[in-house]
């Protein structure tokens, strides 16, 4: 996949914009929302729910905890390293790689940061911007795949159709093979510029994005371990803000107008019940 175009030095300036003051972690939101989940857990084996259980004695030292990682631009390597499960997909050969998904199980804590680092990048996004392109839905609040199926109906009926003369809607789908794996982190790097995401959460995001690992079972029971260079976990919190970002720049490449129009719809994801 090809790095997003380079951001013009006269629109945007990385300007030295530290760590906010008065803006500490707040986990109140993040637990009442793993409280409602039941997820498998990490490589620690702490469930989500003994970490709401935990928060009423140690809320106070988490959040102190977050908010100096915040500020010091730094996420916790051992929050780093996810335990690799294989998904059969249905219908599909066993002995086939492509009969499987993977999935990144990851610990409990590091997801409640990633998930005050993904409320603040979507805070900036709908707040300052630019914002992600107005054809992105998948993975953004109040938006769905229902909306977007109601924007090529609209294409497709109506005034759209009269003005060219009954003319042909086709629509052409998409699918990238192994997304999610290979999504290169120079992208995500380069498109938070773009976005002006203030300098902390660059940094935080940034590391966020080196020394990543996964583990898993070898075929005699042994613990394997591969470094990663590019790609967003899935199973994680700031795997899909990510990846929306990062692939930002392709829905607002030129493309030809007149009776053409863009619409992206996002594929339906199934969710498991390991995430």
């Amino acid at each position: 996949m090809a790095s997003p175009p380079a951001v013009p030095e006269a629109d945007h300036q990385d300007d030295d914009d530290g760590y906010p003051e008065g803006t500490g972690v707040d986990l109140r939101v993040t637990v009442r929302r793993l409280k409602a989940r039941n997820t498998a857990p990490g490589p620690d084996g702490l469930p989500g729910k003994a970490w709401v259980l935990a928060s009423e004695a140690l809320g106070l030292r988490l959040e102190g905890l977050l908010s100096a990682c915040l500020e010091r631009g730094q996420f916790p390597l051992r929050w780093k390293t996810g335990k690799l499960v294989l998904i059969r997909k249905p219908g599909r050969p066993a002995d086939s790689p492509s009969a499987y998904r993977p999935v990144v199980l990851l610990d409990e804590v590091g997801k409640l940061f990633e998930r005050v680092i993904a409320n603040r990048l979507a805070e900036h996004l709908a707040g300052t911007g630019p914002d992600l392109a107005e054809h992105q839905f998948g993975f953004r609040k109040r938006r769905s795949t229902v909306d977007a199926i109601m924007r090529v109906r609209a294409l497709t009926t109506g005034d759209a159709v009269a003005r060219g003369g009954g003319g042909v809607v086709l629509a052409v789908s998409l699918d990238i093979a192994n997304a999610f794996n290979s999504m290169p982190w120079s992208c995500i790097r380069e498109a938070l510029r773009y976005h002006r995401v203030p300098t902390y959460l660059r940094r935080i995001v940034g590391d966020y994005l080196t020394d990543r690992a996964v583990i898993y079972p070898g075929r005699n029971g042994e613990w394997n371990r591969r470094e990663m260079s590019c790609g967003v976990p899935q199973g994680s919190v700031l795997g899909p803000p990510l990846w929306n970002i990062g692939n930002d720049w392709v829905l607002r490449a030129d493309l030809p107008t007149g009776q053409y129009q863009p619409v992206p719809v996002p594929a339906c994801r199934q969710r498991s019940k390991l995430r």
